[in-house]
């Protein structure tokens, strides 16, 4: 797949999730967090690839929550995403099933809040004050 394509498609599946408009809603900048870094990515193989983003509607979260998470179950040491506004403000975490220097947290559950392929793994994590995702970085 070339740099076009995937930017294409990605492109495509935010404008299917109404990224733009969920980034209103959180007050962050569609443009500065995930659509201009995504133009200025230089990688001819898809950042994404192996994961996908979801918007899930969450029973404690009045905009629900967007997920960068893993397509299958994971069976290596990955990285899961997820951006929502909460009463205590902003969030965009960053959590890995495997134990890491900056980690502040961790969540180990399953519910209809979070996608099935997270569910039922420890993992750990860190409220990221930089909203891009870290694959566009």
């Amino acid at each position: 797949m070339s740099t076009e394509e995937w930017k294409m498609q990605t492109l495509a599946h935010w404008a299917t999730l109404d990224l733009e408009g969920y980034c209103n809603k959180l007050g962050i900048s569609y443009h500065i967090n995930f659509k201009d870094p995504l133009e200025r990515s230089a990688s001819s193989v898809n950042p994404f690839a192996g994961k996908k983003f979801t918007w899930m509607a969450n029973s404690a979260i009045a905009f629900g929550v967007l997920h960068l998470h893993p397509v299958d179950t994971p069976q290596a040491q990955t990285t899961w995403e997820e951006w929502f506004i909460h009463s205590d403000g902003l969030h965009h975490h960053v959590l890995r099933n495997y134990i890491f220097d900056d980690a502040t947290d961790s969540w180990l559950g399953e519910d209809p809040d979070h996608p099935a392929e997270v569910c039922n793994i420890q993992w750990h994590l860190y409220n990221d004050t930089d909203m891009r995702p870290l694959d566009l970085r």
